[in-house]
Parts: structure tokens; C-alpha cells; sequence
């Protein structure tokens, strides 16, 4: 309490400040403090509700409250100008408001109608399917790949040796064991082969450097890195490069908004339709040759 009255004693003074005692109250339009005017305009407290975000240093609401203020008579001197030099026809807007208005209703009632009768459920056959028939439009826009990647610390030394054998061999045939290593071991790690992680997803996990990613993916299989700190392992075991058909699984969210998007569309055109017949049927509407 004690904090919102000091924030209140200092919009006060800003208010005298700013205009003077003449203005805090305008009798014949309410008992409520006055910030500012513009003509017959006056801006009052309660107007600048929500300007200051709860928890704002006192000296920085004067701040904010003074630009708000300052904002406010310009755009009203601005505004009062271009009442002045204006034509009346062309300040009439009634007809982008009717039409404005108009959409919000559709726009409200269409989002009310998805709301309602929209079936959001999406199948994996249906991604699946979807997916085998417009696989051109899935394209990689980064490098990926498929990997194991654990950190030791650099004084690991044994612990290297075991991770080397490990990764070295052409498959992994244990990865329970694999998992239960890093687990012990390391202090950072990715083992599954299920995901599919970007380059740049790569080198945030560890320092690798090159200007061809490409080039860089296709030379390199099992990758062992140092710095101060850390050893890093790094086993590729798949890669696809930009612009090849980006992999089911990756797609699976951006499959399932496009199937829902299509749905909604369906659902409004169907409900468009419907009332346009229906209101034709009863004479509704009707078009004059």
C-alpha cells in the first residue's frame, strides 16, 4: 500500500507539474484528476490504467507516464489538424467500419463453428498417407543426421579407450550397455538412433568447425574433438543434406496442421454453401437481371 501511494504521490506532482493546479479537476466534466488537455480533450487517471506495469521504480512510472502523455496531446494535435483540412467525404469512414464490422462477425462466428463441429483428431495413417503423396513438397532446409554423441571430461582416460572400442565397432548391438556408460560416465549425451538432430543441433553439443557442412558430413563418421575441459564423441550414423525429402518424422506436426487446415476450410466452405442454398430456398436472396 504504502509503495502504490508513493507511485500516486509522484503522478500527482507530475500532474502539477505538467499543467499546473488550474487543470487536476474539471468541474463540469468529472471530479477526477486531470493529466492533460487538447482543447475540449482532457486525458484523467484512470485513462493512464495499465500504462505502468506492476512492479515498475517509481522514478521510471514518472517516466513512462510523462511519454504516454506526451504521445497522447501529439497525436491529438495531429488529430484536431487533420479534422480542420480535411473534406468531409473524405473523413467519412462508415463504410470501412460497416465492413470492418462485418468481418469480425463472420471471422467470430466461423471460429466459433470450428470450435464446435471441427474433428481434431489426426491418424498416423493419415499423416502417413498424406505424406507418400506430396513428398516433393517436404524439403530439408538444414542438415541432419542421426547420431550418438557423449562428453567426457579430458582427463578421462580410460574412459576414452572404452568409448573409442565402442563407437569404432560398425554396429551398436547393446545399447543398454551404451546408455548405462554415459550414464556413469559422461556429462552430456545423446544415444538414439530415432532422432534426427541439425547440424547447427551438432555443433551446439560440441566445437565443431567448418565452412561445408556437406563436405564435412560425408568425410567424417566417428569424430573425437577436444578442448580445456572436455573430450567429445561424435558416431554419424546417417546424414541427409538441404533439399532432400525431409524424413517422416520430422514432418509429422507440420503434416497434421496442414491436414487440420484443410478440415477447417472444408467445414466453412460447406457451411457457406449450405446457408447461401438455404437462404436462396427461402427467398432469402435473390439476384435482379
Amino acid at each position: 500500500m504504502r509503495r502504490k501511494s508513493v507511485i500516486y504521490a509522484l503522478l500527482i506532482l507530475l500532474v502539477i507539474t505538467l499543467g499546473g493546479c488550474n487543470y487536476l479537476r474539471q468541474k463540469f466534466h468529472s471530479e477526477e484528476p486531470v493529466l492533460a488537455r487538447a482543447g475540449n480533450e482532457y486525458l484523467y487517471l484512470s485513462d493512464i490504467k495499465g500504462v505502468v506495469p506492476k512492479g515498475t521504480p517509481p522514478t521510471d512510472s514518472v517516466l513512462m507516464v510523462k511519454n504516454y502523455i506526451d504521445m497522447w496531446l501529439r497525436n491529438r494535435v495531429v488529430l484536431r489538424y487533420a479534422e480542420k483540412n480535411l473534406e468531409a467525404s473524405e473523413k467519412d469512414f462508415s463504410r470501412q467500419i460497416e465492413e470492418y464490422r462485418n468481418s469480425l462477425l463472420i471471422y467470430t462466428y466461423e471460429t466459433k463453428l470450428i470450435q464446435q463441429k471441427l474433428d481434431t483428431a489426426v491418424s498416423m495413417q493419415e499423416i502417413e498417407e498424406y505424406y507418400e503423396k506430396n513428398k516433393d513438397i517436404f524439403k530439408l532446409r538444414d542438415n541432419i543426421v542421426k547420431m550418438i554423441f557423449f562428453r567426457l571430461s579430458i582427463d578421462s582416460v580410460k574412459a576414452a579407450q572404452v568409448a573409442r572400442k565402442m563407437l569404432e565397432a560398425d554396429t551398436i548391438t547393446n545399447f543398454d550397455q551404451l546408455e548405462r556408460f554415459c550414464l556413469l560416465r559422461t556429462s552430456a549425451y545423446v544415444v538414439s538412433l530415432n532422432s534426427w538432430y541439425s547440424f547447427s543441433d551438432l555443433q551446439k553439443l560440441a566445437p565443431i568447425v567448418t565452412y561445408n557442412e556437406e563436405l564435412f558430413l560425408k568425410n567424417n563418421r566417428l569424430i573425437e574433438l577436444t578442448d580445456d575441459r572436455w573430450r567429445y564423441f561424435i558416431r554419424i550414423y546417417r546424414f541427409l543434406t538441404r533439399e532432400a525429402t525431409s524424413p517422416l518424422s520430422i514432418e509429422i506436426n507440420n503434416i497434421r496442421t496442414i491436414i487440420l487446415n484443410a478440415r477447417k476450410q472444408e467445414l466453412l466452405n460447406q457451411m457457406r454453401n449450405e446457408l447461401f442454398e438455404r437462404a436462396l430456398r427461402k427467398k432469402e436472396i435473390e439476384i435482379y437481371n
